[in-house]
């Protein structure tokens, strides 16, 4: 789908769907995000629920993206994407990448890398992002990638039974370009 210098990103297939239930399952993952546990036959259904070349095409729903090293051709991570509205070309993304990986640039390289592809090869003009306030790599991970921080959402989503506030991050497309 998307391959940059440093991580490729594929759409979610059946071989990986044992290695991103165990990515989702680890404390790590969960610490910053309402991570549901979804089993592999739920993911599955998932993957069956999306035709071959969809995301050229944007259809209103969510993908999963598998990050991968471009060098070592090795699956470090995931993302998400949720297209909120196609008819105005408004995207919301997420990202995880193993805490092996962590500290290494591979989700400001898959962020960068989405967006590269979401405005040059699709209609979307906006990308968005929230993050907890109580995860800074992610914060640093956005602000890296252009992002900027336009709001608080104040008790946003409930992690670990408590209500967390959560920062919002948008970058348009222009922005983008004229980086």
């Amino acid at each position: 789908m998307a391959e940059g210098k440093q991580v490729s990103l594929k759409p979610l297939e059946e071989d990986r769907l044992d290695l991103l239930v165990k990515w989702r399952s680890r404390e790590e993952a969960q610490r910053h995000q309402p991570i549901s546990g979804l089993s592999r036959e739920q993911l599955l259904h998932f993957i069956n629920s999306r035709a071959g070349g969809e995301l050229n095409m944007l259809l209103d729903h969510d993908y999963i993206l598998i990050i991968e090293d471009t060098l070592l051709n090795l699956a470090i991570g995931w993302m998400t994407m949720e297209v909120t509205s196609r008819v105005h070309g408004l995207v919301r993304i997420g990202y995880t990448v193993d805490k092996e990986y962590w500290n290494q640039g591979y989700a400001t390289a898959a962020v960068h890398e989405l967006c590269r592809f979401l405005f040059s090869e699709t209609t979307v003009e906006r990308v968005e992002a929230d993050c907890s306030v109580l995860n800074p790599a992610s914060q640093r991970v956005l602000d890296k990638s252009g992002f900027r921080k336009v709001g608080l959402k104040r008790q946003y989503l409930i992690i670990r039974g408590q209500r967390i506030d959560h920062f919002y991050y948008e970058i348009i497309k222009e922005d983008f370009l004229n980086a």
